[in-house]
């Protein structure tokens, strides 16, 4: 994962939290290192395999390391438990054969990407479905949708969050199956098209908020397993941001017909060449946290106050992790709250719809005109 990973806050007065500032990529390299570099991420299942349990170890950074020593005999028993299992582990154990028997020979690992058009799969994919080896001779752009893994190479290459193993790459602990991940095209399940003029193919959040939420009797990758579980979390919230980013980033035309503040915007700027304000990024009131979102709701809150006057009360309600409707709520005994924020949220969101109804009722402060709330950590009204 390329990111700036902020880590000041876990300093043992809290619970865990994984934050992240800037842009989040995941990159991935070659099949072998550099020469008089140690093998890492990928290069670990082709290179040195004698002693891969070992180099797995090593190559943890002080900050990744756990408090408690790592246990060797756990980590083999994990890489045999992809070995059997994971496409992509398979692919790479195939490659590593290859390079024992033919060292001066040039392949590339290919991860297919989706294609337009393509049916979306719900089975378990195969090894061949999801990765191949390409020997011979072959250009990088014959492959421009699908993830190419070089022999040896010095350079990082970027995957695509859209790219169906996305997830699946960066977390082989949590989908030990290779199980696709997101892409585009997936319609909504029992929608008749020829009677909806609305949209019929599912988000990145859409897939995302259905993939979080609880299932009973099934293991959920994005909610068992603690930390890691929270850092898939923050990791798809970035992919859909970015997505929305690009989305805005390529339909700038659009945009600046539809939003004539973007044209004032530049005009207050001393941009009077219209070449110059056709340069400009409208980022458009409807992104959430832009700038254009934050002055528009400002100006909201703004104007309730000209018409009803100045707030009478500044209500505040914060979520308390011990209340007993969460920690009863856990999905299995030794659970924290910082493991199930899907808990705390819904149960936050519950009792903070019933505390607006005691307000707007006019039960606890009296007849209610106006309000104008905002959700933090905490909520104010």
């Amino acid at each position: 994962m390329g990111a700036h990973i902020d880590r000041s806050m876990n300093d043992g007065h809290g619970p865990p939290i994984f934050k992240v500032c800037g842009q989040v990529h995941h990159r991935i390299g070659s099949l072998l290192p550099m020469t008089n570099e140690p093998p890492k991420f990928l290069q670990l299942y082709v290179y040195d395999t004698t002693h891969e349990v070992n180099n797995r170890i090593q190559s943890l950074s002080s900050t990744d390391a756990p408090a408690s020593p790592i246990r060797p005999e756990i980590v083999h028993e994990l890489l045999k438990m992809l070995d059997e299992h994971n496409p992509f582990a398979k692919k790479f154990r195939l490659a590593r054969e290859r390079l024992n028997e033919h060292t001066n020979e040039e392949f590339i690992i290919r991860i297919v990407g989706a294609r337009e058009g393509d049916p979306v799969q719900y089975n378990m994919p195969t090894t061949d479905d999801l990765a191949m080896l390409v020997i011979g001779d072959f250009s990088l752009d014959t492959f421009k949708r699908d993830i190419i893994i070089e022999t040896r190479n010095s350079e990082l290459r970027r995957i695509s969050s859209l790219h169906p193993a996305y997830m699946a790459l960066q977390y082989p602990l949590l989908f030990p199956y290779g199980e696709r991940g997101f892409q585009v095209g997936v319609l909504y399940s029992g929608l008749d098209t020829r009677k909806t003029n609305s949209r019929t193919h599912m988000t990145m959040q859409d897939y995302y908020c259905y993939q979080f939420h609880y299932k009973s009797g099934q293991p959920n990758p994005f909610l068992s397993y603690g930390t890691l579980s929270n850092q898939a979390k923050v990791d798809a919230r970035a992919c859909i941001d970015e997505n929305r980013l690009t989305y805005i980033l390529h339909n700038q035309d659009r945009l600046r017909i539809e939003n004539l503040q973007g044209i004032s915007d530049a005009v207050s700027k001393g941009c009077i060449n219209g070449d110059e304000m056709g340069k400009t990024i409208v980022l458009p009131a409807s992104h959430i946290g832009g700038r254009r979102y934050m002055i528009q709701n400002y100006h909201d809150s703004i104007a309730i106050c000209r018409v009803h006057g100045p707030p009478d009360f500044f209500v505040t309600f914060t979520c308390n992790a011990k209340w007993p409707e969460i920690v009863e709520s856990f999905y299995h005994s030794g659970q924290k709250t910082s493991d199930a924020p899907d808990i705390a949220v819904r149960i936050f969101h519950m009792k903070l719809e019933e505390l607006l109804q005691d307000i707007k009722s006019g039960n606890i402060f009296g007849p209610c005109k106006a309000g104008a709330d905002i959700v933090l950590p905490c909520f104010h009204d």
